[in-house]
């Protein structure tokens, strides 16, 4: 993996604090940073951006000192000017296939669109709060992530 550019990482870190907040009054969803691997349908590993783990996921409600053999519920994927059409393509059939609620955001464009596994993309500007019906009382606020 190639290194990413400081905005990326900061919108990345503005974007884990929103769900540090999230997780205070949601303790049953479990938040992971880029570097955490999951397993995908493909047997491919991914390390989104940003994931979220229901918590009755893991047995026992025990976090595995490995990767995840199993894919998260859903993933945060900040573009960034390495992301090539087929690398990013290769990374939506793989969260498709493996039934994950997707949300890519796109800071050159100020825009950002939710993919859930079995319905049409939805797609926010800056201006509108991105919902995911998975996660009552969440809303991301992309005006404050591309301000950074």
């Amino acid at each position: 993996m190639s290194p990413v550019d400081l905005r990326h990482q900061a919108m990345v870190f503005q974007l884990i604090a929103t769900f540090v907040k999230y997780r205070e009054r949601h303790r049953e969803w479990l938040c992971f940073p880029g570097d955490a691997a999951f397993t995908m349908a493909s047997e491919n590993w991914r390390c989104p951006d940003h994931s979220l783990v229901h918590s009755s996921r893991f047995p026992g409600g025990r976090i595995p000192d490995a990767p995840a053999n199993f894919p998260p519920d859903i993933v945060f994927e900040i573009l960034s000017p390495a992301d090539n059409a087929s690398r990013i393509q290769r990374k939506r059939k793989d969260y498709q296939e493996s039934g994950v609620i997707q949300v890519w955001i796109n800071p050159k464009k100020h825009l950002a669109e939710l993919i859930y596994p079995n319905r049409a993309a939805q797609f926010y500007s800056e201006d509108q709060p991105v919902v995911i019906d998975k996660l009552p009382e969440y809303s991301l606020n992309l005006k404050d992530l591309f301000s950074v």
